[in-house]
């Protein structure tokens, strides 16, 4: 067993997918050709186009548009069974899903329905692969009078009951002063709430620490520029902030030529608590398996440094305290069975 194939094998937990993103551009097409989009979109041909083959400038763009192409309660079940399925075919025994229901517009249902929605194909993939899978529902940066709603429906028993676990931060972060999610941030630590914000994408080092400083997030996601502040990275490793990178977004944006740039190394050695993450699979042309392989191969981990990436997402993840120690059991004791096959295969 080579160690690509045994990073393939172990188990894994994924923090950071944005369900925009995450879905197979198969059935993004074909979501949109039962709704019969192309009749009502203009120049419908470019932006399938962009599905198959993203422009990585028009991001934020794209997903707009094609998140309006699901019409009906149906089209999320499918999207969410999706997902599942693809993770599950990575070893993901346990995923976080965020979602901006606000990207949704085509819809027009109330959360209760949309989630309900989402948690038919949410069962549907835990019944068939075994993949448990909850949501980080999302507030977008560019919205900020939707972020106490968000809180809201978090703190609900209605969210509770739709396996909603968190909320999170997202876009980009020059669309409002980071100021304006205090209160909701605020408000969400204080009933229990976890809390993640993408940081450092735009503003660098400089974005993470007002969002740090100011909302005090459970997790970071993205962080980039987070290498180039020793004093931050100290400041997230003495208070055990887990940080979800997202080396493939780094690439496709172009802040690093190749993934052999990714300052990954210095992250692990300053002692900042780290996982890996996909962000948007689907988008970005990558797979969790395919990051894990790409920290050994490019950046020079070994295996069992992969592994303590591995049980840094169980420990940062948002399940109670009792799933997490039974959780990273499991994966210690399949950890150990990968061991003892791969050197038995290189004995042999």
């Amino acid at each position: 067993m080579s160690i690509e194939s045994y990073l393939d094998a172990i188990p894994k937990v994924e923090l950071y997918i944005r369900l925009e993103g995450a879905v197979g551009s198969d059935l993004v097409l074909l979501i949109a050709e039962q709704n019969e989009v192309s009749e009502g979109l203009k120049h419908f041909n470019t932006w399938a186009g962009f599905v198959q083959k993203p422009d990585y400038d028009r991001a934020d763009e794209i997903i707009k548009v094609v998140s309006q192409w699901p019409r009906q309660p149906e089209d999320l079940s499918r999207m969410a069974y999706n997902v599942g399925t693809y993770l599950s075919k990575q070893n993901v025994r346990y995923t976080e899903v965020t979602v901006n229901p606000a990207l949704y517009g085509e819809l027009q249902i109330p959360l209760e329905q949309f989630f309900a929605a989402l948690n038919d194909g949410r069962d549907r993939a835990e019944r068939a692969w075994g993949i448990r899978m909850n949501w980080i529902v999302a507030i977008p940066r560019e919205e900020p009078r939707r972020a106490d709603d968000v809180v809201r429906f978090a703190l609900s028993a209605a969210g509770r009951k739709a396996y909603v676990v968190g909320i999170g931060l997202v876009g980009k972060e020059t669309s409002q002063p980071v100021g304006q999610f205090e209160r909701a941030f605020a408000s969400a630590e204080k009933k229990g709430v976890p809390q993640t914000a993408v940081a450092g994408e735009m503003e660098g080092a400089e974005g993470i620490r007002k969002t740090v400083e100011t909302l005090n997030p459970t997790r970071i996601d993205v962080a980039w520029g987070l290498a180039n502040a020793p004093d931050l990275m100290k400041l997230l490793q003495e208070s055990e902030t887990p940080v979800n990178v997202s080396m493939a977004r780094a690439l496709k944006t172009k802040k690093i030529a190749a993934y052999k740039d990714y300052p990954l190394r210095k992250l692990y050695d300053e002692g900042v608590v780290l996982t890996l993450s996909s962000d948007m699979p689907a988008f970005y042309g990558t797979t969790l398996n395919e990051q894990f392989r790409i920290a050994a191969k490019d950046l020079g981990f070994s295996a069992e440094e992969l592994e303590e990436l591995a049980l840094n997402a169980v420990r940062a993840s948002f399940l109670s305290e009792e799933d997490k120690v039974a959780m990273l059991e499991v994966f210690r004791e399949e950890f150990a069975a990968l061991r003892a096959e791969h050197l038995e295969a290189q004995a042999g």
